[in-house]
């Protein structure tokens, strides 16, 4: 599954309010800008993957993903539908690897 995102804030120092490519796949997560990759991290148990909790509308669109210690992203999605199906297919691949997302 791949969806453009929004990255409104990021442990980086990288742009933010500039569209990036999410890719969830089957192994591992996946943050590209262009063709560059941001970054890319295999499932892990330390790995947390979770809605926006907050103010205004947007949070309902919005997911925090910290695919590693000192490294975390708030992405905005299109909709909640779509940041919704982009946290349940990231868990359930996660759980194929035997990994629990929090």
């Amino acid at each position: 599954m791949i969806d453009q995102v929004v990255v409104t804030q990021t442990g980086l120092d990288l742009p933010t309010e500039s569209i990036h490519v999410l890719h969830v796949g089957k192994m591992r997560m996946k943050l590209c800008k262009g063709k560059a990759t941001i970054t890319k991290e295999y499932y892990s148990s330390s790995m947390q993957l979770c809605g926006v909790r907050g103010g205004g509308n947007a949070a309902a669109q919005a997911v925090f993903w910290q695919p590693k210690q000192g490294l975390s992203f708030v992405l905005a999605f299109e909709s909640e539908r779509e940041r919704n199906a982009a946290i349940m297919l990231a868990r359930r691949f996660a759980f194929d690897c035997n990994v629990l997302i929090t």
